[in-house]
């Protein structure tokens, strides 16, 4: 009998539909929360002896959709989160055990709001890399009217928004800082021009490298040179470390042996060789070439120096706000945040904070490495936005609401980390089997 052909059925890969959309609505949050930001100090509260900026009574109120979300099951547990998450719960035992209780609670809220749910609500907000794009578009005309208002302020020697609000509100305007290059300072809605750098040039990749096209990547980045008018050496680092940055990532696309992988090993050469192979170590190299005066830079390893020493006096809880010892010509200001927290609260949080960090940057670039196109460099954008504004906190402290953006480009980070990669799923294709050989016919 003669065989006849026959199809069966073959899987062949096939990608998985896109997910059902979730609701905008967190980003538009997000967005209210960032313009929040932007508000001056003089519009800050004051509830009891406790000084509440405006972005704090958000992010209580965020609570409860972080708290909800939570409960849904709809947070991917990272490493990160359980770094920030006993970062906070130590914060509190810390102050409880060096304050006053009054001094505790006030200080336990604002720690709370400000690191962990300033986190947390960034991290169930952003969902994927449509929403983050989206919240860049609503942030934008906030972004450049405070870059031009501190450009203005720097060039005309004029303060324009916080005496402004100052004569509204009548809580005075504080500035402590003097001229530089032949410019004013300017801090603009922030609490110190150095707060205004670092804050307007953490946007620089995250603009120039999400994607978007024409005016809105030219306009972001425009706004991100804002900083250069804080005349902080903090800003400076910010601008050229991530422009230095973006030239590396586009020479990673011109040259097949160049890559990320190559640029990380380098830079652990680079650490290891600056602690053992030099007095100063990596961090007095590092404050050597990043200061714009010799004296600043003395300062900072002053400040090094004997703040490490109060750390090693109180490894555990920290001082709390206490004061910490050092010369009497020395001033009480500590000009790193990393090493501050470690004053304050002891040695874990500011381990656990800087370690969530680098898990973060480094998560983020490994799925860098899987994807393509837009994408991939949108993720490469916030992965070099997140190191050059963790590496300028080696130099600066942040409080108030630039600590606040800090954390919430810690949850995008992570969030956008830790997003589901479309799985590949199978269909049927027919198949054309080998023809089998006829028989031979034989006689009957």
């Amino acid at each position: 009998m003669e065989s006849t052909l026959q199809f069966r059925r073959q899987p062949v890969p096939r990608a998985a539909l896109a997910a059902p959309r979730t609701s905008p609505l967190p980003v538009y949050f997000a967005a209210i929360l960032g313009y929040l930001l932007l508000l001056p100090p003089q519009l800050n509260v004051t509830i009891a002896e406790s000084v509440i900026p405006p972005y704090r009574f958000f992010l209580i109120g965020a609570s409860l959709y972080v708290l909800g979300t939570t409960a849904r099951g709809r947070l991917r547990p990272s490493l990160p989160d359980f770094c920030i998450l006993l970062s906070i719960v130590w914060i509190c035992i810390a102050m409880s055990i060096t304050s006053t209780t009054k001094v505790a609670v006030t200080a336990s809220v604002a720690h709370t709001a400000d690191i962990g749910l300033a986190y947390f609500f960034a991290r169930m907000a952003f969902r994927d890399l449509q929403d983050f794009r989206r919240f860049l578009i609503l942030i934008l005309p906030g972004v450049l009217i405070t870059a031009i208002i501190v450009m203005i302020e720097a060039v005309t020697f004029t303060h324009l928004i916080q005496p402004f609000f100052s004569k509204l509100t009548g809580k005075p305007f504080v500035y402590l800082s003097s001229p530089r290059m032949g410019l004013m300072r300017a801090q603009g809605p922030f609490a110190h021009p150095i707060s205004a750098g670092i804050f307007l040039g953490s946007f620089l990749s995250l603009y120039w490298l999400s994607g978007f096209k024409g005016w809105v990547r030219a306009v972001g980045a425009i706004a991100a040179f804002g900083s250069f008018f804080s005349v902080s050496s903090a800003a400076f680092l910010s601008l050229f470390g991530a422009g230095a940055l973006l030239v590396y990532n586009w020479l990673t696309q011109q040259i097949a042996n160049l890559s990320w992988r190559a640029f990380f090993l380098v830079a652990a050469i680079f650490v290891f060789v600056g602690e053992l192979g030099t007095k100063a170590g990596t961090f007095g190299l590092l404050v050597r070439f990043t200061s714009l005066d010799t004296n600043t830079g003395y300062q900072r390893i002053n400040i090094w120096n004997y703040g490490t020493q109060n750390v090693r006096r109180h490894p555990w809880f920290g001082l709390g706000y206490g004061d910490w010892d050092r010369p009497a010509w020395m001033t009480s200001s500590v000009d790193n945040y990393w090493l501050l927290t470690a004053m304050r609260f002891g040695i874990l949080p500011s381990v656990l904070l800087s370690f969530a960090t680098v898990m973060a940057i480094l998560l983020l670039m490994k799925k860098s490495m899987s994807s393509t196109g837009a994408d991939q460099q949108t993720e490469r954008g916030v992965a070099i936005a997140m190191a050059i504004f963790g590496l300028g906190l080696v130099s600066v402290a942040v409080w108030l609401s630039v600590q606040v953006w800090y954390y919430m480009l810690l949850g995008i980070t992570v969030s956008l980390a830790m997003a589901l990669v479309p799985q590949m799923q199978r269909r049927p294709q027919f198949v054309v089997p080998p023809v089998p050989v006829r028989p031979a016919l034989q006689r009957r």
